[in-house]
């Protein structure tokens, strides 16, 4: 017996009647979700590392402004304390010229009272002399109050 064996080919065609586009299926929507959900996370994470570089660089323009007035007011005090040393040398300088005065002055008053002691003791001695005149001694004293 012989068998025939005849082979035949068939191509697979199919009359869509849908207009050419896109098809969404369960899957390329997941797919599409998964992408949306994904932008919106890594903008969310551009908009926070933004808005952090943001609040960084408005903390370094205080801190550079904050640094300008305290060098401002750092020369201030420079020139202060250099004219308080001007101040305390002209004090020093005045203070040692009125130590100088009155030291004259009490070296003046000294001379002044021993010439006059001895104007008084010549006195003295003339109306001892010359006449009956007697000297009593002087003694000062003083009581404190307690």
């Amino acid at each position: 017996m012989k068998l025939d064996v005849k082979t035949y080919s068939t191509i697979a065609a199919t009359n869509s009647s849908s207009p050419p586009g896109i098809t969404l299926t369960l899957e390329t929507t997941g797919v599409f979700l998964g992408i949306l959900v994904s932008a919106s996370v890594l903008a969310g994470v551009a908009v926070n590392v933004i808005s952090k570089m943001n609040r960084i660089s408005s903390s370094i323009s205080q801190i550079e402004e904050a640094l300008k007035v305290y060098a401002g007011n750092a020369e201030k005090i420079r020139d202060l304390d250099k004219k308080f040393d001007l101040h305390i040398q002209e004090y020093i300088n005045r203070k040692d010229v009125v130590q100088m005065v009155l030291g004259q002055l009490d070296q003046k008053i000294n001379h002044k009272f021993k010439r006059l002691l001895f104007y008084t003791r010549d006195v003295q001695q003339f109306l001892q002399r010359d006449t009956a005149f007697k000297i009593r001694e002087y003694e000062e004293t003083t009581q404190q109050d307690e």
